[in-house]
C-alpha cells in the first residue's frame, strides 16, 4: 500500500502522471568540480529542478582535461569524492569513448531540451560532440555561452570553440558584447542577453576576520594573467594613502613567483596579504564581508561570478570599464568603473575611498542582485525567441 506522501510530492507525482511534463538536460561540470562554471550549472540545474512541470537531468564530468591540461592543484574538491547526488558522471574529457556513451544515454531519455555551457578550448572537443550528435538526432541545445573565444587564446584554440559552438541551435548569454560577437559569426542563430544571476547558495559570513585597515579591498578568484592583477599591484605602488589593506585570495595558474616578488618590491607587505590557493565558500563568505570593496581590473571579461559573489555579501566593485563588467557595476551606483588598464586612475579612485560611500554602493549592488534571479535566468534558457 502506497503511503501519503507530502503536498509537492503529490503535485509531483500528478505532473509525472501527464504528458505535459518537459524534459531538460544540464550537460557540464557540476560540484564536486571546483570552478565558477561547475557552480554556475548546478544553479541552472537545480532551479529547473524546482520548477513544477519540468523533469530534469545531469550529466557532469568524472574528469574535465588530461592532468598534463590542468595547471592548478586539482579540478576536484579534495574534501569530496565521487559524483555529486543527482549527477550521472558519464564524461571524460579526454576520453572519446565516454562522449559517444554519454550521447547514447541522453538520447534514450528523449530530452526536450539540452543545455550546455561553453566556457574554454580546452572542453570544446567533448562537449561540442555531444551537443552535434543530439542535434543530429533533432534534440533542441541551447549553449550558455560564458566566453566565445578564451582569453588568451591561439587560433587553433578559436577553431575548437567555434566547433563546439556551432554546434548549438541557440545561445544565451551575460552580456551584450558577446552577444553581438555570436550574431556575427552565426547569424542564424539567435543570441539572448541576462546578466549574471547572484548566487543563492552561499554561506552567511559570521564576521570572524579581523579589519587591518580603514579600507578593505579585495582581488578573489582564479589567477591568469588577463585578470589583471599586475595593474592593480602598479596601482598600489601609486596609493597615496596608508590605510588602505589589499587582499588577493585565489588559486594562481601561474605567475605567483612574480608576484610574491612585485608584493616585496612595493615595501608593503604587512598591508596585501596573498592567499594563493583554493578559497572554500565559508573563507570566501569571511573575505566579502571584511571587504570594502572587490577590485576586478580585468583585461578581458565576458561575464563574472565575483561581481555577482560581491552583490550577494552587498560589496561594492571597482571595475575595468569593459563591456562585460560595466553592464552590471553601475558607476557611482553600485561600484565604480576605471579605464582598463590604467593603474594611475585605479589609484586615483582608491584613494577617494571612504567607508561611507562603499557602504552606499554596497548596499545599492545587494538590491541589485534581486533583479538577477536564477529564475528568471532561466525562463530565457528556456523559451527561444
Amino acid at each position: 500500500m502506497r503511503g501519503r506522501g507530502s503536498i509537492a510530492e503529490t503535485l509531483h507525482q500528478g505532473i509525472d502522471d501527464t504528458a505535459a511534463e518537459r524534459r531538460i538536460a544540464v550537460v557540464g561540470p557540476f560540484p564536486p568540480i571546483r570552478s565558477g562554471i561547475a557552480r554556475h550549472t548546478e544553479a541552472v540545474a537545480r532551479t529547473f529542478e524546482a520548477r513544477l512541470g519540468v523533469r530534469l537531468r545531469r550529466w557532469g564530468f568524472r574528469r574535465q582535461f588530461p592532468g598534463w591540461l590542468y595547471p592548478g592543484n586539482s579540478e576536484r574538491h579534495p574534501a569530496q569524492n565521487g559524483a555529486a547526488s543527482g549527477v550521472t558522471e558519464t564524461l571524460d574529457g579526454a576520453n572519446p569513448l565516454s562522449w559517444e556513451r554519454t550521447v547514447r544515454e541522453i538520447a534514450a531519455w528523449s530530452p526536450d531540451l539540452v543545455i550546455v555551457p561553453a566556457w574554454t578550448f580546452a572542453i570544446a572537443p567533448s562537449l561540442g560532440w555531444v551537443s552535434r550528435r543530439l542535434a543530429g538526432k533533432g534534440v533542441e541545445t541551447c549553449m550558455i555561452v560564458h566566453n566565445a573565444y578564451d582569453h588568451e587564446a591561439a587560433f587553433w584554440k578559436d577553431r575548437l570553440t567555434s566547433w563546439q559552438l556551432g554546434a548549438a541551435g541557440r545561445f544565451v548569454t551575460h552580456n551584450e558584447a558577446l552577444a553581438g560577437e555570436l550574431a556575427a559569426r552565426f547569424p542564424r542563430r539567435p543570441a539572448q542577453v541576462f546578466p549574471h544571476p547572484t548566487f543563492d547558495d552561499l554561506p552567511p559570513a559570521r564576521g570572524r576576520m579581523k579589519r587591518r585597515a580603514g579600507i578593505e579591498l579585495l582581488f578573489f578568484g582564479l589567477v591568469r594573467p588577463y585578470k589583471g592583477l599586475d595593474v592593480l599591484l602598479d596601482a598600489m605602488a601609486m596609493v597615496r594613502r596608508r590605510d588602505i589593506a589589499l587582499t588577493i585570495a585565489g588559486e594562481f595558474w601561474q605567475g605567483l613567483d612574480e608576484t610574491r616578488k612585485r608584493i616585496a618590491g612595493l615595501g608593503r607587505e604587512d598591508a596585501i596579504e596573498l592567499l594563493p590557493r583554493f578559497v572554500t565558500d565559508d573563507e570566501a563568505a569571511e573575505l566579502f564581508h571584511r571587504a570594502d570593496a572587490v577590485v576586478m581590473p580585468y583585461r578581458a571579461v565576458s561575464g563574472s561570478g565575483v561581481v555577482a559573489t560581491a552583490c550577494h555579501y552587498g560589496r561594492a566593485v571597482i571595475a575595468s570599464d569593459l563591456p562585460g563588467l560595466s553592464g552590471v557595476v553601475r558607476h557611482d551606483e553600485t561600484g565604480w568603473l576605471f579605464e582598463a588598464g590604467n593603474a594611475a586612475e585605479l589609484a586615483a579612485r582608491i584613494d577617494r575611498l571612504d567607508r561611507d560611500a562603499t557602504r552606499r554602493a554596497g548596499e545599492a549592488a545587494a538590491a541589485f542582485s534581486c533583479e538577477l534571479s536564477w529564475y528568471r535566468f532561466c525562463d530565457v534558457l528556456e523559451e527561444a525567441p
